[in-house]
Order: structure tokens, then C-alpha cells, then sequence
């Protein structure tokens, strides 16, 4: 009872979350917009319960009968006609139940019954720390790490604490006779180019398993050996094709029988996709320290990419279009590697599916994020029962490159974030990363690299010139991104800087506002979206260090998405134009809600002024502009290509008042793969740095920089014409414009690029998905008033 009324019954969508039920049914407003995070927080002290009826109809055929849950969030008693039958506590790893003698034909109940996660995490840290005898006020040892749940749902520096409960996964009530449980396809490489795979499964039940591939002749038991003379090899993108073979395993009463028969008597199949290649981690000692770099079939990759989080904060909305249109987005601004960070869940399978169809390597870090954990024998126990099931569901993705076993767990304690004094004695979760997850990645998979933390390497986990590191002195240190080129790193694996989400994200933020992007800057629902624990007035200086001051949101939108691009092209160009970094992932490609963070891509789907700027940043051949105290430098860089690389490199300076040519440089260059070298070198001290336009080109490529910071440049008005001919937005200036940026709030134009500029009068065609119905537009010369004419 709740006063006078009386509570009944609330409908629930599974898979799904309470807090969406909750929503669905009026109870609480979408935690998404304005400060209704704060209104929603009872809901995670609150135990919850899900029922459902459901028939059965006994087969004798099929004895055994399993309640199947592919995820449970988190810790769970299942009930079964009234009767407690099991207990489950891990949010990433399904859970099987046998009910062949609770059920009765006819009508059953099933409950589950879902206690709070976040009041169980303080019980068991409790009970932990009183027989560890560790004092209570300890950091970075909270209650998330007493849970195996994602740990980015109690709250993190881009997303909100909506912990949650719920049945996440789908739901299978499993009758059967015999059924395969795993299937491993080995594969051993030959040094004539040939390769073996052996084929090896586990199954409930009697009978055996063969197997068949699509288009090789044959049947194949376990343990049988399988040589392909001429194997059409899997690549990432950029190399070669993604081929896929496809496996079906076949649990049958007898291997003997002919392939009718096979299919026919099957008691159970599944099918498994392939990719042959070698995955490699080379670290070898160099002049620079020990190198870390990927290797697939013999040939090394420089990996350009970002880290992926879980793209909603309820993550069991996100369905397979949404992910393959990620893994897509990602693809378009020229990816080879998305980074499976220690904060969220082991994927779906529709991420891998998207990864292994389209290229991108996978780094897969292990459940386990800038926390101690508990790593006695019963975590040891949880932790190898959690990762086996990962690694064999994993195993066979093509796309899947390493193992990591957490995030910024070991730095986090060798450099005693926070407060040392408040750190635990020793680093509490080494015995999971050091000895279980290694044992079990040689047990089951045995193909693939597996690191013990992320950044490691080196006298410490995050030093210059040893493995991979997570270079945070800018963001979280000394704040500018020029400091980007003091990294030494052998591998670039965590990077980035913060900007405000595009119109519709932002919006959401204010949503109860009728013009919320004419808010101001400081607007309290806008700072409750920004987590990054910067400050929020630090977040604006590092902003008005290069940019003109905003005084509303949509100034904020603009000049930050400039900065965070700026920043982010400032450290990937360090990183390429370097002979010691072979690998690059910025921090982060998406967001899981509509917030100010490090996400080229918010939760909106839109693209940010760094997207767009990606694409160059991260083709095989890049230029770069280099600026120092009057010399321009233009570099052009080659990485993952097969062939050499002929084009002029050019360098000009222009005025930015009316596009004149002051001086152009030039230069013929060959670059073979792997190079890097300077092929232009100007001194420009004789321009006004207010007025003075950089443009470069190379290859089919363009770069732009202003001699001066953005906030101290002159512009004058472009005088711009804008028409639509043949589903092309098309963009004519009188004058230079600089970072022209285009929206319409009624429809997304889904534009091919954005924020653009023209070093002179000229014209530029932009391939657009959508005719806009009330298109806007500015620079940094300001806005300008568009009126669209449409080609016959």
C-alpha cells in the first residue's frame, strides 16, 4: 500500500531493465532528461520481482528440460511454482536452471526475484574488509566491486549511477534430447601458407559431434584435422577481404552415417563462422624501450580506432541494427580496432558479427575497472567460471585481437590515485589478472595475446616507451592538448577530450525548456550532464584557451566540438608522425546517454566536429601540419598499405579576408609503407597570424590551420550561396570560410561531412541523406543567413 492506493502488478518488457518498466508505467520520469537521475535513485535500494506464466507440455522424446536465462541483472533467486529453486549473481555470465521435476503440464510460474544490487555490493564489502581487517574508508574499493555487474551502471565519468535490475536477456524454456554446448575450431598456420584446423567440441548428452564446412568436401569428428591447401585468409579492413567460413556442427547418434542421414537424426546443430588469420603482439626491445604492436598474418598494423563503451545505459535496448550501425559509423571515419573497455559487458553477439563482417579488430578487456576487487579463492573461483564462459563464446571471432585483464587497475595502485594513504595494502584483484584470467585464455583459447592490465608495460604500467599507455597529463592533468607531444608512448590506447553532444543530445539534457540550446552556458541542467569531474568552469577555460567565449549552449556546442577536434587531431598526428607509436584509440567513440564527454559520436547518433576530422586523421595515407615558433612543417605519413605512395605535397598560405595567395610551397613525394617524413618546410613569420590561412594538400587529402588561436583570428563575412543539385548539398563562397558547420533541428540531413572549410572563393559539393527543410549554418565568422535554392 502506498497511502490510500494499493500498488498492483506492474507490466515489464524482457529483456529490459526496472528502470525502463518503470518509465513505461508512469512511475518515474526518463532519468535521461533534465536532473531525473537525481528522482530515480530509491529505485536501486529497492528489491524487485518479475513473473510470468508460461506452458509445458511434457515430451517424452525430450527429457531434459532447462529454464535457460542468457542474463540476469543481477543478484537473482528463481522461483518456480512457488518454490525457490536456485540463486544466480553474475550479470555476465546466463544462467541454466534444470526444472524437469518443478514443472507440471499445463500452467507454471516462474519468479525471479532481484535484490539490490547496490545495498548486497556494501553488505559483502563489509563483511570483506572486517576479514581482511581493512579500514572503512578506503577509495577506489567500493561496493561495484563486491558485484559482478557492470561496473559503469553505479556511475562513471561520462554516464549516470542508474544501477539497475532486471531480466537483461532473453528468456528459454529448452526441451531436448542431446545438445552441443561448445564447438572450437583451432587453427594452425603453416609456413607454406597452408593452414590445419581441428575441430573440438563439449555436449550434454549422448551421441557424437561432426562436423561440416561450407564449400570444403568432407565430414569431420573431433579431434579430426582438416588441411586447407589454399585457405582464402580473413583480414582487417584495409589489408584484404573478410572472408568467413561458415561451420555446422552436428550432435547425431551415430558419426558414421551418411550426410542425409547426418541431418536428419541430428539431435541438435549450431553453426560457427571462422576467420582464418594469425593474431600476433610483437614486443621486442628497440632504441626506444619495447615496442607494442599488432600483427595479423605476417603483416604489422598501425591501429587507428577509439574505445567502445556499452552504447546505452540500459544495455538491453541496444538490438543488432543499432550496433551494426555503430560498428558502421566507426568503419566510415576510417577505424581498424574498437577497444572493449573493463567498465562495461563482454559484447553482444551482433557487435562481434558486425566486427568480424567489417574488419575492425576487437581488444577485449576483461570486466574489471579502476577498482580493487576481492581475489580470494571463492573471487578466484567466480572469476574463472565467468571468464571461461567468455572465452569460449568468444574464441572463434575472427576480429578478436587480445585479452586484457582490466582497465587502469595497476596504475590506479602503483601511482596511488587519489589519496595514498586511503589505499589498501596491497594491489587487492592481482590474483584474478596475474594468475586465473592468463590460466584459462592458454586453456581455451590459446591463439590470442592476453595482457594483465591496460595501460602496461615498462618500471611502471603507464611510463613512456614500454607497452601501451593511457595519456590522461592533458584532460586530467595540465589541461591544454598541446601537451599531447610530450607522449612517448609504443601504443596510444586511451586518449581524449571532452566537448558538448550535438543539438538533439543537448536539447535532451534541457528537454523541458522550448529553446533549451538557447539556455545559458551555465544552465544547471547542462552541468548535471557533464560528469567529467572537471569542473565545470575548468572545462570552459581549457575551451576559451583557443576559442571565443560562449554565452549560450549553442555556442558551447560549436567551439567545444572545434577544441575537442583540435585536440584530438593535435594527439593523433603526434602519434602517426612518430616512429615509436604503432597504435591509436581515443577515449571514447560513443556515448550511453546524452551527456558532455569524451564521444565522437553522442548518444543522439550524431556525428561531432571530431568525427568528421577522423576520417583523414585515420587513412593509410595522412598529412599533418606541424606548426613551431614561425616554420610550418607539412608531413606526410603512410601506414597500412601494400603498395608506395606518389603524389605533390603542397603547403600555401592565403589571406583569410578575401583568399589571397601569399606564397605556396611544394614538393614531389614518394612514400613507401611505413614512412613518415617532412615534406615541406615554410617560414611564415612574415604573415599576419590574424589574417593568415594555412591550407595543405597530399594525396587527394586537405588539411587547414590558422596562423593564429581561432578567438584572435579576423574573418570577414563568406558571402555564401548554398543549393541542392542531385542529392548534393552545394556550398559556394565568395571568401574563405572557416569550420562552416550545418543543421536543421527538423531533419537529419545525415551530411557526408561537416564543419568544412574553403581557403578561397570556391565551391565544394557535400553528399547529403536528407533535403533540409530549415537549414542553418555558421562559422567562426559567425552565423550565416541561408536561403536554399534547389537544381532541377
Amino acid at each position: 500500500m502506498y497511502g490510500y492506493s494499493k500498488l498492483e502488478w506492474l507490466s515489464a518488457k524482457v529483456p529490459g531493465h526496472v528502470h525502463l518498466d518503470l518509465m513505461a508505467n508512469g512511475v518515474i520520469a526518463d532519468p535521461f532528461e533534465n536532473l531525473h537521475e537525481l528522482g530515480t535513485r530509491w529505485v536501486d535500494a529497492e528489491d524487485w520481482v518479475y513473473k510470468t506464466e508460461f506452458d509445458y507440455v511434457p515430451d517424452p522424446t525430450l527429457p531434459r528440460v532447462l529454464l535457460a536465462f542468457a542474463g540476469l541483472d543481477t543478484v537473482a533467486a528463481i522461483y518456480v511454482n512457488g518454490v525457490k529453486l536456485a540463486e544466480h549473481d553474475n550479470m555476465f555470465v546466463g544462467f541454466e536452471l534444470d526444472v524437469s521435476a518443478a514443472l507440471r503440464p499445463g500452467s507454471n510460474e516462474l519468479r525471479v526475484v532481484f535484490s539490490s544490487a547496490e545495498r548486497v555490493g556494501a553488505e559483502r564489502r563489509a563483511r570483506y574488509f572486517a576479514s581482511e581487517a581493512l579500514p572503512e574508508n578506503l577509495v577506489h574499493f567500493d561496493a561495484r566491486a563486491f558485484v559482478r555487474k557492470a561496473q559503469y551502471m553505479f556511475g562513471w565519468d561520462w554516464g549516470p549511477r542508474l544501477i539497475s535490475a532486471g531480466v537483461w536477456g532473453k528468456v528459454e524454456l529448452v526441451q531436448y534430447r542431446g545438445r552441443i554446448r561448445s564447438v572450437h575450431v583451432k587453427q594452425r598456420h603453416l609456413d607454406d601458407g597452408k593452414v590445419e584446423l581441428s575441430f573440438h567440441s563439449e555436449c550434454d548428452g549422448a551421441g557424437d559431434v561432426v562436423h561440416q564446412i561450407a564449400g570444403v568436401p568432407g565430414v569431420f569428428r573431433d579431434g579430426e584435422v582438416l588441411r586447407l591447401d589454399t585457405p582464402e585468409l580473413w583480414w582487417p579492413r584495409g589489408f584484404g577481404e573478410q572472408r568467413l567460413y561458415e561451420v555446422t556442427s552436428l550432435l547425431v547418434p551415430n558419426a558414421s552415417a551418411s550426410g542425409d542421414a547426418l541431418e536428419r537424426d541430428a539431435f541438435d546443430r549450431r553453426t560457427t563462422r571462422i576467420g582464418l588469420r594469425r593474431i600476433a603482439l610483437r614486443r621486442e626491445a628497440d632504441t626506444f624501450g619495447e615496442s607494442f604492436e599488432f600483427e595479423c598474418n605476417g603483416k604489422r598494423v598501425w591501429c587507428v580506432g577509439a574505445n567502445w563503451i556499452p552504447d546505452s545505459t540500459f544495455p538491453a535496448v541496444v538490438d543488432r541494427a543499432r550496433v551494426r550501425g555503430q560498428v558502421e559509423r566507426a568503419v566510415g571515419l576510417n577505424m581498424n580496432m574498437l577497444r572493449i573497455w573493463g567498465g562495461g559487458i563482454y559484447e553482444s553477439e551482433d557487435f562481434y558479427d558486425a566486427c568480424d563482417e567489417l574488419g575492425v579488430l576487437v581488444w577485449q578487456d576483461f570486466p574489471y575497472a579502476c577498482s580493487f576487487y576481492p581475489d580470494g579463492p571463492q573471487a578466484q573461483a567466480v572469476a574463472r567460471a565467468e571468464a571461461t564462459a567468455a572465452v569460449k563464446r568468444l574464441r572463434n571471432r575472427a576480429s578478436l585481437a587480445i585479452y586484457c585483464g582490466n582497465n587502469e587497475n595497476l596504475t590506479m595502485y602503483q601511482d596511488k590515485w587519489t589519496d595514498a594513504s586511503r589505499h589498501p595494502p596491497r594491489y587487492y584483484g592481482e590474483h584474478l589478472y596475474d594468475r586465473v584470467l592468463p590460466e584459462v585464455v592458454r586453456e581455451f583459447d590459446g591463439e590470442r595475446p592476453y595482457i594483465p592490465s591496460s595501460p602496461c608495460g615498462g618500471p611502471r604500467a603507464n611510463s613512456d616507451g614500454f607497452g601501451d599507455q593511457h595519456y590522461w597529463d592533458v584532460w586530467h592533468g595540465r589541461g591544454d592538448w598541446k601537451f599531447y607531444e610530450d607522449s612517448k608512448t609504443r601504443f596510444a590506447s586511451e586518449f581524449g577530450f571532452a566537448s558538448a553532444p550535438g543539438r538533439k543530445a543537448l536539447a535532451q539534457c534541457a528537454a523541458q525548456s522550448p529553446t533549451p540550446l538557447a539556455l545559458p552556458l551555465r544552465d544547471l541542467r547542462a552541468r548535471w550532464h557533464d560528469k567529467t569531474k572537471k569542473g565545470y568552469e575548468t572545462f570552459i577555460q581549457y575551451v576559451e584557451l583557443h576559442y571565443p567565449k560562449s554565452e549560450t549552449l549553442e555556442d558551447w556546442l560549436y567551439y567545444s566540438q572545434l577544441n575537442q577536434r583540435d585536440a584530438l587531431r593535435h594527439g593523433i598526428e603526434h602519434y602517426r608522425r612518430s616512429e615509436f607509436c604503432k597504435g591509436s584509440l581515443i577515449w571514447q567513440l560513443n556515448d550511453c546517454w546524452p551527456v558532455q564527454s569524451w564521444a565522437v559520436i553522442d548518444s543522439a547518433f550524431e556525428l561531432k566536429a571530431a568525427a568528421y576530422e577522423l576520417c583523414r586523421l585515420h587513412a593509410p595515407g595522412m598529412l599533418s601540419i606541424e606548426r613551431s615558433e614561425g616554420v610550418v612543417r607539412l608531413w606526410t605519413v603512410l601506414d597500412n598499405a601494400s603498395q608506395s605512395l606518389s603524389a605533390e605535397a603542397t603547403l600555401e598560405a592565403r589571406s583569410l579576408t578575401d583568399g589571397k595567395l601569399l606564397e605556396r610551397w611544394s614538393a614531389a613525394v614518394t612514400l613507401e609503407p611505413g614512412a613518415r617524413r617532412v615534406a615541406v618546410e615554410a617560414n611564415v613569420k612574415s604573415f599576419d597570424p590574424a589574417t593568415t590561412l594555412i591550407a595543405a594538400s597530399f594525396a587527394g587529402t586537405s588539411s587547414f590551420r590558422l596562423l593564429s588561436e581561432p578567438k584572435e583570428a579576423r574573418f570577414s563575412e563568406p558571402r555564401l550561396r548554398v543549393s541542392i543539385d542531385a542529392g548534393q548539398l552545394v556550398i559556394a563562397s565568395e571568401r574563405p570560410v572557416v569550420d562552416l558547420y550545418f543543421w536543421d533541428d527538423s531533419v537529419e540531413l545525415g551530411l557526408a561531412d561537416n564543419f568544412i572549410t574553403l581557403p578561397a572563393a570556391g565551391t565544394r559539393r557535400i553528399a547529403l541523406r536528407s533535403t533540409p527543410r530549415n537549414l542553418r549554418a555558421r562559422s567562426l565568422a559567425g552565423k550565416h543567413a541561408i536561403s536554399l535554392t534547389e537544381t532541377a
